[in-house]
């Protein structure tokens, strides 16, 4: 009998994609194997670029974000063979205050990352993606960018028979982090929302706040992208270079003298200052994006008390929250957003060609096809 395989995208240097074969998936219970329809783009590019991975990645382990159908499960499951699932991205340990109380998994107390440097978890942990092999004795399938994928059951939700793959796709960091980010804000109509550093996840955020009935200021500069602002009917397009930006912002907001909610998407300095100088007093910061562990230097009486800042920041999407998330992707304005925000859509065997477009930043989402 022929054996199965799986086969697997790798970086195995700067510049350079490959398809490689691994030996088919094996699971233990309380995991099934997903046979993946699509695996978006996240990080993958800057390493694509870099070479550098974080803790929970490798030349050959990819990709935490997906969708596809069951294929197999084990002893016990309450899930069955031909299920569509999305596949939210980490691996908790269901036990500690982070999984009981529904907060996000890529939180969960057994990713160590207090008293770690940069942020960084340990190799030997079990708690998200890499411990997935290890724990099911399997020599592939514990990542997203595979023709077979290995899911934890309570990472994993079964699909309306309605919502498209395509659509269900963005559930992860096109649309997740700043879905609960909305949720924990409370955004609403009425609410303005400032977003800056805009790139796939900055769409994402102008999605959700749309999706609330916020007026929707964006900070940016890159034409592609604003572009795809304006056919997702944002408010207002400011070039954060203008001499003037903040009387723009100011502007819009009138008499609060700035947003009530800002999401700031890149991480990258630049925005940071713009995001909190455009808030107004008593307004909320939400940080969606990240560049590594660099450092951000602000004056805790000037910008955060004189004017009361509150400033949190997230990876992921909440347990409780993914039912909201799921009925929100059903919506067809929000499917109109998605199809909008997704640029590319190709084989993982073009992942190469993917990645150069992200790295162009002519694009918005990228969707890699496993099966093709």
């Amino acid at each position: 009998m022929t054996q199965r395989i799986n086969t697997v995208l790798s970086i195995p240097e700067p510049r350079t994609a490959a398809l490689i074969d691994k030996p088919y998936p094996v699971i233990t219970s309380g995991f099934v194997i997903v046979e993946v329809a699509i695996a978006p783009v996240c990080n993958e590019a800057r390493i694509y670029r870099d070479h550098q991975f974080e803790w929970h990645d490798s030349p050959t382990h990819l990709g935490h974000e997906g969708v596809g159908t069951i294929v197999e499960t084990a002893p016990g499951s309450r899930f069955d063979a031909g299920d569509r699932v999305i596949v939210f991205q980490g691996n908790s340990c269901q036990k500690c205050f982070v999984c009981t109380q529904g907060l996000s998994p890529t939180h969960c107390l057994g990713i160590p990352y207090e008293g770690h440097t940069d942020g960084m978890a340990p190799q030997d942990v079990t708690a998200g993606l890499l411990g997935i092999e290890r724990v099911n004795g399997s020599k592939s399938g514990g990542f997203g960018m595979v023709q077979f994928r290995i899911a934890p059951e309570h990472m994993i939700v079964r699909l309306p028979d309605d919502l498209r793959f395509e659509h269900a796709a963005a559930g992860n960091c096109t649309l997740g982090p700043s879905f609960t980010a909305c949720e924990e804000f409370g955004v609403g109509a009425g609410d303005v929302v400032l977003v800056g550093g805009v790139g796939f996840i900055g769409l994402g955020a102008v999605a959700n706040a749309l999706y609330r009935g916020a007026t929707v200021i964006v900070l940016g500069r890159h034409q592609y992208r604003m572009d795809l602002c304006r056919t997702l009917g944002v408010h207002a397009i400011i070039d954060p270079a203008d001499p003037d930006w903040l009387q723009q912002v100011h502007a819009v907001t009138g008499d609060r003298k700035g947003a009530d909610v800002a999401f700031e998407c890149s991480g990258a300095p630049y925005y940071l200052e713009r995001c909190l100088s455009g808030l107004r007093r008593y307004g909320k910061l939400y940080s969606l994006g990240h560049s590594g562990s660099e450092r951000y230097s602000l004056s805790i009486l000037n910008d955060l008390m004189d004017r009361h800042i509150f400033w949190t920041g997230g990876h992921d999407v909440r347990f409780r929250d993914r039912d909201g998330l799921l009925r929100m992707m059903g919506d067809a304005a929000v499917q109109r957003s998605i199809d909008t925000i997704v640029t590319h859509d190709l084989p993982m065997s073009r992942a190469a060609e993917a990645f150069e477009a992200g790295l162009s930043k002519n694009c918005g989402k990228i969707f890699l096809r496993p099966g093709s």
